[in-house]
């Protein structure tokens, strides 16, 4: 039993190492070019991720921010002027996949922000340290 256990606290820990994100970076992107943009996740719960309400960035513009093997990050570096940011929201069985439009700022920091209200989830930016809403559903 004790080794059963063992092997699989080992791979449960493997998926969740797998699953890690770091900053996605598009080509040519540097911190003195480009503006940081990060998801409004949460990150209480340790090693019991479901639990958490996680928002994922997609894609950038078109161009796939990660994939399945990877993982999706919560940070990426954004180029100047109008983005379309695609987004997944993951809390426990529930799932959600958003879009959002928005100008960007180089040196600037920007929030993608959710709320879950019962299976519907709103997403909008936020200039970072500025509650205002400065982004567009991507269908406007």
């Amino acid at each position: 039993m004790s080794k059963g256990f063992s092997i699989a606290l080992l791979v449960l820990s493997s998926l969740l190492v797998g699953c890690q994100s770091t900053t996605y970076k598009q080509e040519g992107l540097t911190s003195n070019n480009s503006a940081l943009l990060k998801a409004d996740s949460e990150h209480a719960h340790g090693i019991f991720v479901a639990l958490d309400e996680r928002l994922y960035i997609n894609t950038i513009n078109g161009e796939a921010a990660g994939d399945f093997f990877k993982g999706y990050p919560e940070e990426a570096r954004i180029s100047e002027g109008e983005n379309k940011v695609k987004v997944d929201y993951q809390n426990g069985q529930i799932t959600s996949e958003g879009c959002v439009r928005f100008n960007a700022e180089v040196g600037k920091t920007y929030i993608i922000r959710k709320k879950r209200d019962g299976f519907t989830v709103y997403y909008w930016v936020e200039l970072e340290g500025d509650k205002t809403k400065i982004s567009q559903g991507c269908s406007v």
